[in-house]
């Protein structure tokens, strides 16, 4: 199929607490593409993303901690955060997006 582009955005407020909210800050990390695998739902396609930014060698190691709850995937038009069991479709608030900072300097461990 073809490969799709998308953005990972660390959520520093919401400390696995829940998908993101309006008002809680999130750093860009990864940006990369994913193969879209024929007949492969919107649901697999972000559960493949979820394991990807969960593995031991996972392409944004050196800039961000494991995808964990509250955090939020930039795929095609739309925001996705992971929840408890899956992903949310969230509207995120421009404001909200840190894209000139890294986490670790958000989060003052640099």
């Amino acid at each position: 199929m073809g490969a799709l582009p998308y953005t990972c955005y660390t959520n520093v407020d919401r400390g696995f607490d829940g998908v993101y909210q309006p008002g809680d800050r999130l750093v860009r990390g990864h940006q990369g593409t994913i193969d879209l695998l024929p007949g492969e739902s919107l649901s697999a396609l972000m559960e493949r993303i979820y394991a990807r930014h969960n593995a031991d060698d996972r392409p944004d190691g050196d800039l961000c901690p494991s995808m964990s709850v509250g955090d939020v995937v930039y795929l095609g038009e739309g925001y996705f955060s992971v929840s408890e069991v899956g992903f949310r479709t969230v509207g995120v608030m421009p404001d909200d997006l840190i894209t000139t900072r890294t986490w670790l300097e958000v989060v003052g461990r640099r």
